[in-house]
């Protein structure tokens, strides 16, 4: 089970900002078969809201502003599914 990059993003900010949420988790397989899983939703989530952002663009201007909206998806898919508030205690460490 390969971690594509939204789910390593996830597991290293839980291990930093929510090391107790990532133990309940349970063991290390079932920690990896959320990220896993959490990874593929984010993947869709973020295509999903692009294209969606994208319908609301010019059609001449689409592809051009195709980066940018994409940025801004992930920036809203990352802030609902993967920067979860940061547990008591953690708010001084660094990534």
């Amino acid at each position: 089970m390969q971690l594509d990059r939204h789910a390593k993003l996830a597991l290293a900010y839980w291990t930093t900002y929510r090391p107790q949420a990532l133990q309940d988790l349970g063991d290390s397989q079932k920690q990896l078969e959320f990220f896993y899983v959490l990874g593929l939703r984010v993947t869709e989530r973020v295509g999903e809201l692009t294209d969606d952002l994208l319908e609301q663009a010019p059609t001449g201007q689409r592809a051009q502003q195709r980066r940018a909206v994409r940025a801004q998806a992930m920036e809203i898919i990352y802030a609902e599914e993967i920067y979860l508030p940061k547990e008591e205690g953690t708010e001084h460490r660094e990534m």
